[in-house]
Order: structure tokens, then sequence, then C-alpha cells
């Protein structure tokens, strides 16, 4: 059992705590108990869309929490694996991920007849602020008439409920981390064969200040050792990519036995024109894979622009 308090900080938002609970339901299995809660609002969540853009969405979902891990303020910050920038501060670490729950987008309207993006009627609004999700409808259903939209599960629930948009694409992961939903909606899962995820999508990560040793053994017992193989392969491919929250990148990284496969799509940025890639490689070679594979898309996009 260790006796010493664990201050975690995780965002204010009924996802971000429901995944706050999580890290902290696994952190009892190893013997930690004795654990503080810090929530607060990320830059993310207050800035408006034009400064959001501007700063190209780097880091404003986990900017604060991290500086408080910095000052050593908190021990552990919980963030979404897909809001963590491809270049770290140099002073911080993952020192966990949660073992990844279900990658895929889901399709959410008020008819449970929609069971996929094809019966969605035509000339429909669609709401994301994803350039990926965005991407991909343009080429898999162009008719349809994107909106932007911003917020959290719940609100961009209440539009769909409220009739204000006729339906909206979501990470599956988030939902069934909610359980619990305010509203009766219908959700179906897009297949990985039509839509791939974002990097990092599912993954919950276990931040610390990185010469933390005592948290740095703490993060290892809760380590999946087999999602972090996956995510170093996927932030590896991001990092090589140099890109933002903006870049319409689509990524999913599988382990099994003793290999890698990195599936990726890289969108131009007008996302008339798409560039696929495959690699695999040994568990091992996780960061040289996803570099690899990056150039390859940067190399792909560039004789097609």
């Amino acid at each position: 059992m260790i006796k010493e308090k664990i201050i975690v900080a995780s965002r204010s938002s009924t996802l971000a705590k429901a995944q706050t609970e999580l890290v902290i339901s696994e952190l009892a299995k190893v013997g930690v108990s004795n654990i503080k809660k810090v929530f607060l609002k990320a830059s993310g969540d207050k800035t408006s869309k034009t400064k959001f853009k501007r700063h190209g969405g780097k880091g404003l979902f986990t900017k604060e929490i991290d500086e408080l891990i910095i000052n050593n303020e908190v021990h552990i910050g919980i963030h979404s694996a897909k809001d963590i920038p491809g270049e770290l501060n140099k002073k911080l670490s993952i020192g966990a991920y949660l073992n990844r729950e279900d990658v895929r987008d889901v399709l959410i309207t008020k008819k449970p007849y929609i069971k996929k993006l094809a019966h969605l009627p035509k000339n429909s609004t669609l709401g994301t602020s994803s350039p990926r999700r965005t991407a991909y409808i343009k080429l898999l259903r162009p008719d349809l008439k994107i909106v932007e939209l911003r917020g959290n599960i719940e609100t961009r629930i209440a539009k769909v409920y409220k009739e204000k948009i006729y339906a909206i694409l979501l990470a599956k992961a988030g939902l069934n981390r909610l359980k619990k939903l305010k509203y009766k909606i219908s959700f179906f899962s897009i297949p990985l064969s039509q839509i791939l995820p974002a990097p990092g999508q599912g993954a919950i990560a276990v931040m610390y200040k990185k010469e933390n040793l005592f948290i740095k053994g703490i993060c290892r017992k809760i380590n999946c050792t087999k999602t972090n193989i996956s995510l170093s392969t996927e932030r590896s491919l991001i990092k090589q990519i140099n890109g933002d929250c903006f870049t319409p990148i689509a990524a999913l990284a599988k382990v099994k036995n003793s290999s890698i496969m990195l599936k990726a799509r890289l969108f131009s940025d007008d996302a008339k024109n798409f560039v696929d890639e495959i690699q695999v490689g040994p568990i091992n070679s996780a960061n040289l894979l996803g570099k690899k594979c990056a150039n390859n898309l940067l190399k792909k996009i560039k004789t097609i622009k």
C-alpha cells in the first residue's frame, strides 16, 4: 500500500471526470488510494474558434494541466491521448496508457432506422469540428452540408436531439465511458474500412514530470504495454508529420503477436485528395515505423497537390 498523497489533474468536462475515475480505479488496484483530484477548464474549452485555429489547437487542451505538473502542483495529468501534441515539453513524459477503448467513430442521429452514412438524407446537415472527419465525409458523402461544431459530448448531442443539426460524428470511446446520456439518441459505429480514427483516439494517457521517479514507478504499474506500443507508433507519425489539430490525418497502429501494423491516411488541406500508407515492423520499431510512414505520406501527398 502506497500511503503518499497523489494529486491528479484533469479537465472539468463530464468525460474528463469519467476518464479520471478510470485512472483512479487502476491506481487503486496497485495500492494507490490516497488521491486528491483537481479539475480545471483548459484553454481549448475557453478559446474562441478563431484563436483556436490561429494556434493550430496545439496543446490547448493540455497546457494548463501540464504546467501544474511542471510546477510540482500536481503529480499526474490525465489526458485524452489524441489531445496531446506530437512534441512534448522536455520536462514531461507519458508514464502510462490505459487499455485502449473502441477506436471507431459513431454516427449519431435521432432516427433509429439510420444505421450507416449512406442512410442519411441527401443534403442533410452533419456536425463536426474535426478536419479528419470533414475530409472523410466530403469523400464518402459529398452532398452533406458540414456544420462546424465544437463543445463537449453532451452539448453536441443536444444539438441533434433539439434538431438543430441532423447528425454528428463522435468517438465511440467517449460515449462508452460516459455510459449514461441525458438524451435518447441512436448511434451506429462506422467501420474502420470507411473511416480510420485520429491518432491516439480511444486511449487515456497519464502524464508526469520526467524527473519524478516515484510517480514514474507508479505509472509503470498501470501501463497497458500493447496500447503503449500502438500509441508510440502513432505519436511518432504525428510528430514527424509536424501536424496540428487541423491536419486532416487518420492513423491506427495494431499490435499482433510480435509485430505492429500501422495504417494511415493523409488528406490534402482542401480534402480533395488523399494518400494511404501501411507499414509493418517488429514491436521494438514503433518510433522508426511511425517516422517512415509519415515520410512516405508526405512524399506521396506532394506528388498529387
